[in-house]
């Protein structure tokens, strides 16, 4: 006499739990693959961004911003220095973001002097 485990109802709930944990663990494994993928892209995008020049735009425009705010004398939107300005700063240490970069420009030539003295 055989008898067919695999036809009560409890077992077929331990099947289904069985294949779900299987297809779960397959399912984080593409994920963990995807996020070291992403990680990997990102990376590669970090590099390339920090080996390019910075760029401050039109270099132009941001002379006849300054000019103009000069004229009107209006004072430097940032007063206090960016949060990790050292002593011994100048502008160009501020290459990584356009409106600190052009802040600290319109302060230096507002006050003549760089963040901190």
């Amino acid at each position: 006499m055989r008898h067919n485990m695999m036809k009560g109802p409890l077992n077929c709930v331990l099947r289904g739990f069985l294949i779900l944990g299987i297809m779960a663990s397959a399912y984080s494994m593409v994920l963990a693959g995807e996020k070291e993928d992403m990680e990997a892209m990102q990376k590669a995008m970090n590099q390339q961004t920090m080996e390019r020049p910075f760029n401050a735009g039109d270099q132009g425009a941001l002379d006849a911003y300054l000019a103009q705010a000069l004229k009107n004398g209006l004072p430097p939107p940032q007063q206090k220095p960016p949060s990790n300005w050292q002593p011994g700063w100048t502008c160009g240490n501020l290459m990584y973001s356009y409106y600190q970069y052009r802040n600290c420009l319109h302060y230096h030539r507002y006050y003549g002097h760089y963040y901190g003295y």
